[in-house]
């Protein structure tokens, strides 16, 4: 079975490097109405209670509601808090964490040392900010990736860049970059961000969809820019159907790290002057885009910047 880098990220990283560590706690002596009132200033839907340093329990919104139903909410947390509390440990694998949160649907998971004492605790926040955190970390590291740059003909300049599948850390490099040598060439910034969305749509579905991978080729033309994206398969069948806004066969974990939502040929296609889409199944896709210097709409308008999605 093949992983993804962000599934091996899960798999290497552990729980202490996910966790967030200010955690607010109450005491079992305090009333579920200072519970509440915490929760409330702090912005959780539940808290640790701790004795001595140890927890001893967890109260949640669920039971200050049920508290203010039936009435007892001065009543002391130590009554009504749950004492069969989940916990996970600092140095597990934070795959581990992330099954156990997924399977109980729980908002939070404490973590708690060898001594029972309270360390953190682990939300899928927290998850998604230290996995962040990562990528961002290897993306600056790796930033200055293999770009090649060819002078060609007529003062024409290509970029060529080698996009790997699966390969979610670097997802929007190549935009990035591209955009940049646009900036620099005096490109107006509408078109900068029109050329740069079609291109990190590009590189995403790349990333996603490819068997092994594909190229974007950049060409900065003196009258326009032209991309040319193609990898080796799998491809589509039906294009039509790939084409329609919404549709997309990322699986549940591509959409769960934010990408596979559907709307990269749709976005493509409304950035670009024009839009050439062709691919067979088991022979792979080419795309060809071509962004004029002075973009104008059907009605000989130059394209308003707010006609074209965010990026």
């Amino acid at each position: 079975m093949e992983f993804s880098f962000v599934e091996e990220l899960v798999h290497r990283l552990k729980v202490f490097q996910a966790m967030a560590t200010n955690v607010v706690t109450v005491s079992p002596e305090n009333s579920l109405r200072d519970a509440q009132i915490t929760m409330r200033e702090a912005r959780v839907s539940g808290i640790p209670v701790v004795k001595d340093n140890i927890m001893v329990g967890i109260v949640t919104i669920e039971d200050i509601i049920q508290a203010l139903d039936h009435g007892y909410i001065e009543e002391p947390i130590d009554r009504w808090m749950t004492r069969d509390v989940v916990t996970v440990e600092p140095n597990w694998p934070l795959s581990r964490a992330m099954s156990i949160l997924d399977r109980t649907r729980f908002g939070r998971l404490p973590v708690l040392d060898e001594d029972g004492r309270l360390c953190g605790v682990i939300t899928p926040e927290s998850i998604l900010r230290a996995l962040l955190t990562e990528l961002n970390r290897l993306l600056a590291r790796d930033e200055k990736s293999e770009v090649t740059i060819e002078t060609l003909e007529s003062e024409a300049l290509r970029l060529r860049f080698e996009i790997e599948a699966g390969d979610y850390d670097r997802a929007g490099l190549a935009s990035v970059q591209l955009k940049r040598e646009l900036a620099s060439r005096g490109v107006e910034p509408a078109l900068q961000r029109r050329v740069a969305i079609a291109t990190h749509e590009a590189e995403t579905n790349l990333i996603i969809h490819s068997t092994s991978g594909g190229t974007i080729i950049a060409d900065l033309e003196p009258e326009s820019i032209r991309l040319t994206v193609t990898d080796d398969g799998p491809g589509i069948d039906d294009i039509e159907q790939a084409m329609q806004p919404g549709y997309s066969t990322a699986s549940d974990f591509i959409r769960s790290l934010g990408f596979g939502a559907g709307m990269g040929l749709p976005n493509i296609k409304r950035c670009a002057d024009h839009f050439e889409f062709k691919s067979k199944p088991g022979l792979g896709t080419r795309l060809n885009l071509r962004f004029d210097l002075k973009p104008r709409s059907a009605t000989g308008q130059v394209q308003p910047a707010d006609a074209i999605p965010s990026l």
